[in-house]
């Protein structure tokens, strides 16, 4: 057995992505991870105990689309497994990446049974550095984990993306490339091409490391969404409030706000106004209005008008 199918199957041990008796459905793409991915979990479907069909969302966004589909089709028709194709419609606003990640999600969300993703070390480190740059605060840099959104799981987390080509080349096992991937146009593959080979020239260990990182901030991240859970919605006593360190005020100021995407610097300043006995009205990132009163720190939708 390899050292990469050791660490998969260290991975999904340790984080219990499939229990038995589970169905797992792998979304394939036709690149070298996914591939791979699937590769690896129908090699221990049947001793881990859970059942597997392969999914290809298929965005046709490409002239090769369709290639990549008949090249997974054809793949899970030689394993002998369910195959399923979804051309979903992309959302609208924000960037054409993150319209067709919330479609995806969708269609992840549709599914029955997990869904497995196959998100490596890379894409990880390449997250939290993304998010980085761009200023997020917790839940941003906790970012990509073992166990995603809903039904999502990742049992390539723990795998370089380097490793993954040269098991596959091993194995003599195909794939298809994706040529947007060397599109630096997108901020991902900017930080892919241009970033982490610079950093992993000079510090060889640089995905480990960052990933690491990932992993104790999405630990924060989910003891900050555990501390929200035992706050109140919608108000709290100014005397509570006052009581709370300016961090886990800022928290409460999120967690009744909304939890926004962004914002965090108006929270402290929010804080810092309130713990100075200011009282009035301000509104919070997300668009509610805060009530700074004698007694209660409180929120509410916004009315018509200014306020």
């Amino acid at each position: 057995m390899s050292e990469l199918e050791r660490v998969f199957l260290k991975t999904i041990s340790r984080e219990v992505l499939f229990p038995r008796g589970s169905s797992v459905c792998a979304a394939v793409s036709g690149g070298a991870d996914s591939v791979a991915m699937l590769h690896l979990l129908y090699r221990h479907s049947s001793s881990r105990g859970f059942r597997l069909r392969v999914l290809h969302i298929n965005h046709r966004l490409r002239p090769q689309a369709d290639h990549d589909q008949r090249f997974v089709e054809d793949l899970a028709k030689n394993l002998s497994l369910e195959f399923t194709a979804v051309n979903p419609d992309p959302d609208s606003g924000g960037s054409m990446e993150s319209q067709w990640s919330t479609a995806r999600q969708a269609v992840y969300a549709e599914q029955e049974g997990l869904v497995a993703v196959a998100h490596n070390a890379c894409d990880r480190a390449e997250t939290l550095l993304l998010r980085m740059v761009e200023g997020a605060g917790l839940r941003g840099l906790g970012g990509m984990d073992y166990l995603g959104k809903g039904p999502v799981r990742r049992p390539m987390l723990d795998m370089h993306g380097d490793s993954i080509r040269e098991w596959l080349q091993s194995e003599n096992l195909s794939w298809v490339e994706d040529h947007t991937n060397h599109d630096i146009a997108m901020a991902r593959n900017r930080m892919r091409l241009k970033v982490i080979p610079v950093l992993e020239e000079n510090f060889p260990l640089a995905v480990k490391g960052l990933c690491r990182t990932g992993s104790i901030l999405s630990g924060w991240r989910d003891l900050q969404n555990r501390i929200t859970e035992l706050l109140p919605n919608d108000s709290i006593t100014r005397k509570d409030f006052l009581c709370l360190p300016e961090v886990l005020g800022c928290v409460a100021l999120w967690h009744l706000s909304g939890k926004p995407r962004s914002g965090f610097e108006e929270f402290v300043k929010v804080y810092r106004w309130i713990v100075r006995d200011g009282t009035g009205e301000h509104i919070l990132p997300g668009g509610k209005r805060l009530l700074a009163e004698e007694e209660h720190i409180r929120v509410e939708e916004r009315g018509p008008g200014r306020f």
